[in-house]
């Protein structure tokens, strides 16, 4: 008795861990750590989850998540001018808009309802208004940001693995989220905050990837299989093992 053909599973999650590498490297290095130099200040702290600067105004803080939102922006750029038989890159693309933005919205709400992290740092130094105005408007943000995100991701998982995207989306944010964990693991002041801090920011921020498409949509025409690639598989080894090696384990 023969057996369909499935997506490679190891593929997607090497996919999906350098997915997660992007958006954590857009958000602590590329958006923290550029914002804290820019600002003449020198980084005292540079993990996978954890940042601080000698000079941590609310323009550096805000730069972490703005790090996400340029990050989706450029996966949402690149899934539409890369070739639709491009398929591995396009679900690479798909899933750094998808860690980006769903991190970048997840935090703004977490962050207005405890009255802690980057956007509320950056609200109270930055917002001439009381807290009773810009959190209630944070949290709203962030669910339109949730909203919208999901539908653009929903749609692009859609035009790229066709009705198989439940699996494929569910498969990737285990990964993902695994990945995270694992890497921050290696911070050895505190370990398993940092575990807890790195499922937050990538697991349970981007839990929407589980629900976006229902296991019977019905889409046409059949879109290709993910097939086995040796080169995705061993990118993602060397990626995660020098991304766990230095953000990870914490650089500063």
């Amino acid at each position: 008795m023969s057996h369909p053909a499935r997506d490679d599973q190891a593929t997607i999650c090497a996919i999906a861990a350098i997915a997660m590498i992007i958006a954590t490297f857009a958000h602590e290095a590329a958006g923290h750590g550029s914002a804290c130099l820019i600002a003449g200040g020198h980084i005292t702290q540079l993990t996978s989850v954890y940042f601080d600067c000698s000079a941590m105004t609310g323009l550096v803080a805000l730069a972490g998540p703005a790090g996400n939102l340029a990050a989706a922006l450029l996966g949402w750029l690149a899934l539409r001018l890369l070739a639709q038989a491009a398929i591995r890159a396009r679900l690479l693309a798909l899933l750094v808009m998808a860690l980006s933005a769903f991190w970048a919205a997840g935090y703004l709400i977490y962050a207005m309802l405890k009255r802690h992290g980057d956007y509320a740092l950056a609200a109270h130094e930055l917002l001439a208004l009381p807290s009773q105005v810009w959190r209630p408007a944070g949290v709203i943000l962030g669910l339109v940001l949730y909203w919208v995100s999901a539908r653009m991701i929903a749609r692009g998982a859609r035009q790229i693995v066709g009705a198989r995207a439940a699996p494929v989306l569910r498969t990737a944010w285990v990964a993902a989220g695994i990945g995270a964990v694992l890497a921050a693991a290696l911070y050895r002041p505190d370990p398993g905050g940092a575990m807890v801090q790195a499922a937050l920011e990538i697991s349970a921020a981007s839990i929407p990837l589980l629900f976006l498409v229902r296991r019977n949509v019905v889409v046409a025409p059949a879109a290709p299989l993910i097939t086995c690639s040796a080169g995705w598989i061993a990118a993602a080894v060397i990626l995660f093992a020098a991304f766990a090696a230095t953000l990870g384990r914490g650089i500063v």
